[in-house]
């Protein structure tokens, strides 16, 4: 049965300008990363009980909240509230819930709390606005829109539930992968593939296997790393160092967070990623394509091929290979990993 799904003409330029954008990653097989700008495809597998969300990185949701915040509006702002209105007619959820954990970063004081609670309300009067006026200003006709009146959220139970750990599940673990990455990244007299081989060889032996770490390691120890992939300098302050530190664990969390999604998902629930960083749509994307592929053929776009081989191996059949490529001290054991 076919269905015919009726849209209005300035669909097209919104469309047009979130392609432009690439702000969506999406784990979908055998669909073009521009067929997920296709609405009718969403509305016709919602017929069949599919369900779609997209989570939202803190870059995206900060432009959605700052098209009522600001002023002056940038494009930034007006592509994102496009993509709001595109789910609408799509009938896709919006879920912020990373992006206002990333904005706490695990602080606790109550100036902070009260404007996350804020934005986070105003996100969802904005997400309730008449489809017809985001239009408007998503293509530049209105510089400002007028969120729905009020929205119903208990901010004591949400505060709450924000502030009710030390960190979230996962955190340190990509947190020490960070560090050893920016460990590694420091060591003089090392080729930039010998410190990639530095870092995939401690995951396994001392510590565990991240596909998302690996591919971020790979992309930055490449020869043609991403610019602003490695956002910690030596010559900062502490403070500093520490921060930028903590945002590359907020990527690889996110990151690693789709792909629990991915695979802890029920049948007819689908997700799709939506970020306004290169660099972290570019990890995803080939994270992605490892995880579909079960090998590391993509990787030879930026890695010598027999770099690419000893990855490979060393990562799908990690014990047995390093038996093979390296001497291990007296007490050292190898952990298996799944």
């Amino acid at each position: 049965m076919q269905f015919l799904y009726t849209y209005p003409s300035y669909l097209d330029e919104i469309i047009e300008n979130l392609k432009d954008r690439d702000w969506l990653v999406h784990n979908f097989n055998s669909v073009d990363d521009f067929e997920v700008y296709n609405f009718a495809n969403y509305l016709y597998n919602k017929k069949n009980g599919v369900t779609y969300t997209i989570y939202l990185d803190l870059n995206v949701y900060q432009f959605i909240v700052n098209a009522f915040k600001k002023d002056k509006p940038k494009k930034e702002f007006r592509d994102a509230m496009g993509l709001v209105a595109f789910c609408q007619i799509a009938e896709i959820e919006l879920d912020p819930t990373y992006a206002v954990y990333e904005k706490i970063n695990y602080r606790t004081d109550d100036k902070l709390l009260n404007e996350v609670l804020s934005d986070l309300k105003l996100f969802h009067r904005i997400n309730n606005i008449n489809n017809s006026s985001m239009v408007e200003y998503a293509l530049g006709y209105i510089d400002t829109i007028s969120p729905a009146a009020t929205y119903t959220m208990d901010s004591t139970v949400i505060k709450k539930n924000l502030t009710k750990y030390r960190r979230l599940r996962e955190w340190d673990s990509l947190y020490l992968i960070v560090l050893y990455v920016i460990y590694a990244s420091q060591l003089p007299k090392l080729s930039t593939l010998d410190k990639l081989k530095k870092v995939i060889e401690w995951m396994i032996i001392e510590f565990r296997l991240s596909l998302v770490g690996i591919t971020f390691a790979a992309i930055y120890f490449s020869k043609t790393p991403m610019k602003r992939m490695m956002k910690y300098k030596v010559a900062d302050d502490p403070r500093s160092k520490q921060r930028s530190a903590f945002n590359m664990t907020w990527d690889l969390y996110n990151l690693n967070r789709y792909f629990r999604m991915w695979t802890e998902q029920e049948p007819q629930q689908e997700s799709m990623f939506a970020s306004g960083d290169k660099v972290f749509n570019a990890i995803l994307r080939k994270s992605i394509k490892v995880q579909q592929t079960s090998c590391l053929d993509s990787f030879e776009e930026f890695l010598p091929q027999n770099i690419v081989t000893y990855l490979e191996k060393i990562t799908f059949q990690p014990v047995s290979t390093l038996r093979e490529f390296i001497t291990l001290k007296p007490g050292l054991h190898l952990i298996e990993t799944n």
